[in-house]
């Protein structure tokens, strides 16, 4: 299967003591259905990023290859199950807040949570279909080096743009 072309990438940095991240990844020339634009963007030498080194959007090949913290031939298109813009940013909200702070009144700072709109308003662009977590089994070699915090990965199928946006919320 031929892979998607990455046509741009953009990250949100949450609070600066929180190692937090929404990482956007932006493919084009998305297949007809839905299934097999998600297989298509797996087959993408710029889906295979760890999230722990620097993107490069030349989409120079991993090897071996792994997604975040998993290998990458424990990811298929079944992976992914169908959610809702709003199930998803409620996910990432409560991702964003909820976690075991050593204070626990602590709450993302108000430009934090400006910046996360752009997020938000990606996720209504198109359908979204929410990645379920390859278990630990599945976790490569550095793999613990993100998402101490929780791996929260959607894919968003934008039709009227032929284009796939991968949105990941994780840490390091």
């Amino acid at each position: 299967m031929v892979g998607l072309p990455v046509v741009g990438a953009d990250i949100v940095h949450l609070d600066k003591n929180t190692f937090m991240w929404v990482q956007l990844t932006h493919f084009g020339e998305a297949p007809e259905g839905d299934m097999s634009a998600i297989a298509a963007l797996i087959a993408s030498p710029g889906y295979a990023d760890d999230y722990a080194s620097p993107f490069h959007i030349e989409q120079r090949p991993v090897e071996p290859p792994v997604h975040g913290r998993w290998w990458l031939s424990a990811i298929e298109a079944g992976s992914f199950e169908p959610t809702t813009a709003v199930e998803a940013e409620q996910r990432i909200r409560s991702w964003v807040d909820d976690q075991d702070w050593v204070d626990p009144s602590y709450r993302q700072p108000p430009d934090v949570l400006r910046r996360l709109q752009t997020v938000f308003d990606l996720l209504r662009v198109g359908k979204v279909y929410a990645l379920s977590n390859p278990g630990d089994d599945a976790m490569h070699d550095y793999g613990a080096v993100t998402g101490g915090l929780g791996f929260h990965e959607f894919v968003v199928i934008d039709r009227a743009n032929g284009t796939v946006h991968v949105v990941v919320a994780s840490d390091d």
